[in-house]
């Protein structure tokens, strides 16, 4: 199951996402709506293979590999933020 459908699954409608990277640097992803977006994975730069779900905890979150500028990857966390 993919990332939206996760979410959708969870309860989940729009969102914003905080990514996070392993050096500390923030970037957040806004007024996601969930219904809309074809592929969530894509949209955020994300290797679908590499995501791991954490979306029971009291602050849900996912990991995974993102692509970076430089064409490498990096590990971030994706946390989920409802509104």
């Amino acid at each position: 199951m993919d990332l939206k459908d996760q979410l959708l699954q969870k309860g989940y409608d729009q969102v914003d996402i905080l990514l996070v990277d392993e050096k500390s640097n923030q970037t957040t992803v806004p007024d996601i709506t969930l219904h809309k977006v074809t592929d969530l994975e894509y949209k955020l730069y994300l290797n679908p293979d590499t995501i791991q779900y954490h979306l029971e905890e009291d602050d849900p979150y996912f990991e995974a590999e993102q692509k970076d500028e430089e064409g490498g990857t990096k590990r971030v966390k994706g946390f989920v933020l409802e509104w």
